[in-house]
């Protein structure tokens, strides 16, 4: 299987079997948050959730992924197509979507509840990617552009490998003018045709589907590219979703570490 679960003192993190560093794909599971909408591994400050309970989540995250629980690195989610460099684990979080590093112990993380996550890795030059593809960054090809911040790490496009994990699918991501337009705008009307259907009225949309074709345009091999089969908004009891919720949700997080 390409995609597998495993548990670790309740936690459930989901792995992808081309990837052997590090990583993992948060779901609901195994935390201490008790508010029903946060319940259990909230992720996500802000959200309404005791810090005390996220800092224990990420704790938990942690030892599940088997790194130290002062690794992760994350920033201020912008939707944008921004992606940095880490060299060390900064002090401030700064605005952005997107990590490349080619230093180990460090867990570059993003944050999802809904849109895409994506980590990529190659393995043999030691230098990983993490993204966090809302549908802004998604049309502003943040995935071709972490290939290209990996390649100029030393990272080749035949052996990066990219995991786009737990997101919402095209069966549930209506979407409005707004979105239609600026698809077009950015990608063209061939990329708008082939991942914007009309499906009972409304028009609906297929990120993972994108993103996987923007990865090909950047050079990825057809096969080291593992799409997650399910939908966050379909098993919103399994994943938090922005969608599912209308909003009033906890964090999911994806993360990586060499």
């Amino acid at each position: 299987m390409s995609f597998y679960e495993t548990t670790h003192n309740e936690v459930t993190i989901i792995k992808c079997s081309g990837i052997s560093a590090s990583h993992g794909f948060s779901t609901r599971y195994g935390g201490v948050s008790t508010i029903p909408y946060l319940s259990s591994l909230n992720l996500g400050y802000g959200r309404g959730d005791d810090e005390k309970n996220v800092k224990e989540n990420y704790r938990r995250f942690a030892q599940a992924l088997g790194v130290s629980e002062h690794s992760f690195c994350s920033a201020a989610q912008i939707h944008s197509d921004r992606i940095f460099y880490v060299d060390a684990i900064p002090e401030h979080q700064q605005e952005g979507d997107g990590f490349v590093t080619d230093r180990a112990g460090i867990t570059l993380t993003v944050r999802i509840a809904d849109c895409v996550p994506i980590l990529l890795a190659d393995e043999k030059a030691g230098v990983i990617g993490a993204i966090h593809a809302g549908w802004r960054g998604s049309v502003s090809r943040i995935a071709s552009k972490c290939v290209e911040k990996m390649t100029g790490l030393g990272a080749s496009q035949e052996n990066i490998v990219a995991a786009i994990g737990p997101s919402i699918g095209f069966c549930c991501y209506e979407v409005g003018e707004d979105f239609v337009s600026a698809f077009e705008a950015s990608l063209g009307k061939a990329y708008l045709d082939r991942f914007v259907v009309q499906k009972s009225s409304r028009s609906h949309a297929d990120l993972k589907g994108l993103n996987e074709a923007l990865l090909l345009e950047a050079g990825l091999n057809k096969s080291n590219i593992y799409i997650y089969p399910e939908c966050t908004c379909c098993k919103s009891d399994k994943f938090f979703s922005h969608r599912a919720s209308l909003g009033l949700r906890g964090t999911m997080a994806a993360a990586i570490s060499l």
